[in-house]
Order: C-alpha cells, then sequence, then structure tokens
C-alpha cells in the first residue's frame, strides 16, 4: 500500500467522497465502494474476461441469427476458460459475428471495463481501516 498516495487521497479528497469527516472505517468503506455505473469514471480495463462472462454478455436473439460456422467458432472460443477480448483474432472473430448495431457486441465492449472501488483504481487492492489510520498518522 502507498501511504503516502493514501494519505494525500484522504486529506485532498479530489471527488469530495467526504473522508476527511470519516472515520478510518468508514473512509476505508467509502474507497472500497464499487459504483453501480461508469459515470463516475473509476473503470479498470481487463484484457482477458472468464468465458462464463462472454456467454453472459450474447443476447439468445442474435445467437440465433448466426450461422452454424459461426455458433461453432463462438462454442470453441466459450470452451476456453477464458478469452483475451483484444487479441486481433478474437476481436475479428466477434465482429463477423456480431454487427455494430447489435446488443451482444455493445455487451462485449462493455466487458473490457470493470468498475472499481477508487482503492481498486488508485492502489489496485482494497483499503483496510488499518490502513487509513497509518496513513492519517504519517
Amino acid at each position: 500500500m502507498n501511504y503516502t498516495a493514501l494519505k494525500t487521497e484522504l486529506t485532498t479528497d479530489p471527488l469530495a467522497l467526504g473522508l476527511v469527516a470519516l472515520s478510518n472505517e468508514a473512509a476505508a468503506a467509502k474507497l472500497n465502494e464499487v459504483p453501480n455505473t461508469a459515470s463516475a469514471g473509476r473503470l479498470i480495463e481487463r484484457d482477458v474476461v472468464p468465458s462464463w462472462e462472454v456467454f453472459e454478455a450474447v443476447v439468445p436473439a442474435e445467437w440465433t441469427a448466426l450461422s452454424a460456422a459461426e455458433k461453432q467458432r463462438l462454442q470453441t472460443m466459450l470452451s476456453m476458460g477464458s478469452i483475451n477480448l483484444k487479441k486481433p483474432n478474437t476481436r475479428a472473430a466477434f465482429i463477423a459475428m456480431f454487427g455494430a448495431a447489435t446488443t451482444t457486441r455493445a455487451n462485449l465492449i462493455a466487458l473490457q471495463n470493470l468498475p472499481a472501488s477508487r482503492a481498486t483504481f488508485l492502489f489496485g487492492e482494497k483499503v483496510e481501516y488499518w490502513d487509513v489510520a497509518r496513513a492519517r498518522a504519517l
């Protein structure tokens, strides 16, 4: 944990979360809160996602519209366990399967960005109340 950076976050409170007035426990909880939407601007870009997330992103009606070859290709991809959505072959395959106006394509694009807590966004890990106490003591 970068305690100097955490102290700066706690004292400057750039997102106006009210961190200065919160107890150590409440400040840690606030920093670990994951926003419901991406509107908070805290997204972590992912490369590899579990195949079950890709499965859940596929709209059944759009699956039905795929050709037999595309269905087989998607089934093969889903059997891999995890899928790197940023690799050129994977991207080309999904572009070929699902057109620009499809919900599935939008869902797959959304999988690349995961809403994250302020703590994860800044430090890559959860902040504990003792981290807050230690940072404030600096």
